[in-house]
């Protein structure tokens, strides 16, 4: 196809428009062999104008959802981030601030591969009794409700024997569960 002019990265809209315009030809065009491809919704928080959720197609990067965001605040730090990688739903991405130290399970999961490699690696898990709700909001997925029922059910339960009783929290799936698993742990 020479002579034929790029076509643009697709770029999400913000969560007050229509929803309806989310479809299209071109978000099927794109699979990934772990993850199939779909729309959502993404959280991005930390060092960006506009901290929010964004709707996003398949094949929306982070970069995206960053200028969906109003862009970068002065003092964010994106070395610590993929910027150039898939925005999948149910996805959060932290920006840190220059000088801050980003927890690996801040960063997105997409799979669960880089995100459990690297928190592995740091060794960065979040521990599920004796996290607080802004802890846990650092891992993918979990926001403030899902943080908060997290808490419930180790005050009433007494905390978390195992990372499987992670499940047993309302609106823990079997897809939630595996994507968090590598990030946590009920460690003493």
């Amino acid at each position: 196809m020479a002579g034929a002019p790029a076509t643009p990265a697709p770029v999400a809209e913000p969560l007050g428009s229509s929803v309806s315009s989310l479809s299209s030809p071109a978000s099927s065009a794109v699979a990934s062999p772990s993850v199939p491809p779909k729309n959502g919704y993404v959280h991005i928080k930390g060092a960006v104008k506009k901290p929010g959720v964004y709707p996003v197609e398949a094949t929306t990067r982070w970069v995206d959802v960053v200028a969906l965001a109003g862009g970068l605040a002065g003092n964010a730090d994106v070395s610590q981030v993929n910027l150039a990688q898939l925005a999948v739903d149910q996805d959060s991405l932290y920006i840190p601030k220059a000088g801050e130290e980003v927890p690996a399970a801040a960063l997105p999961a997409s799979g669960g591969g880089a995100a459990a490699t690297a928190s592995s690696a740091s060794g960065a898990l979040v521990n599920l009794n004796t996290a607080t709700e802004t802890e846990l909001q650092t891992l993918s997925g979990i926001g403030p409700k899902k943080a908060a029922d997290i808490i419930a059910y180790r005050d009433q339960n007494g905390g978390f024997k195992a990372v499987e009783d992670l499940k047993n929290v309302s609106g823990i799936g079997d897809k939630t569960f595996e994507r968090l698993a590598p990030l946590v742990t009920v460690g003493p």
